[in-house]
């Protein structure tokens, strides 16, 4: 069974509603993965002085296709998705199994989806996944961010702190804990 195919299987466990869905990224989500990294980042590029908003945006692009690009690359055999709500496309995730781990790559939600639980649910199921494989599940996160919560409310425990990124891990569950 795929990741994706795991993931919707749990997301479809989940009793609350409306639930996301998630498909496989295609080369048409690249309006998509953009305007969530726009979304991300645009408070910050808007802090640097002398640049005209369409200059902030060709950059923020610029800098989304070489993330694409370093995922794509560093991540070559991850579960590039995209989160769908009302049958549109709302986010994305990015999913990594390797050998001794499942690594949340990537995580984001439209700024109109945020806050609504949506994300919560996709990484609960994510969580869900890891504890069935009896696996530890990682990820990285800006020390400020307030996604941390989420994050530790799931049960990350902070690790190395790599100046802009905290790394966050979930301890695998014994598999017979993770079975009930």
């Amino acid at each position: 069974m795929s990741c994706l195919d795991a993931l919707q299987s749990l997301l479809g466990a989940t009793p609350s509603l409306p639930l996301p869905g998630l498909r496989r990224q295609t080369g048409e989500d690249v309006s998509l993965l953009r305007a969530l990294f726009v979304a991300r980042r645009w408070q910050e590029v808007s802090a640097a002085p002398g640049w005209s908003d369409a200059q902030r945006l060709a950059f923020l692009h610029a800098q989304e296709q070489m993330q694409r690009a370093h995922y794509e690359r560093h991540y070559p055999q991850a579960d590039f998705l995209v989160v769908i709500q009302q049958n549109q496309p709302v986010g994305r995730l990015c999913l990594w199994r390797a050998d001794q781990s499942l690594r949340v790559v990537d995580i984001a939600l439209l700024p109109a989806w945020q806050g609504r639980g949506m994300g919560s649910l996709v990484l609960e199921a994510v969580v869900a996944l890891a504890d069935r494989l009896a696996t530890p599940c990682c990820l990285s996160v800006e020390p400020f961010s307030p996604a941390r919560r989420l994050y530790t409310r799931l049960g990350f425990l902070p690790g190395e702190d790599q100046g802009a990124y905290l790394q966050m891990h979930r301890p695998a569950l014994p598999r017979s804990a993770a079975m009930n």
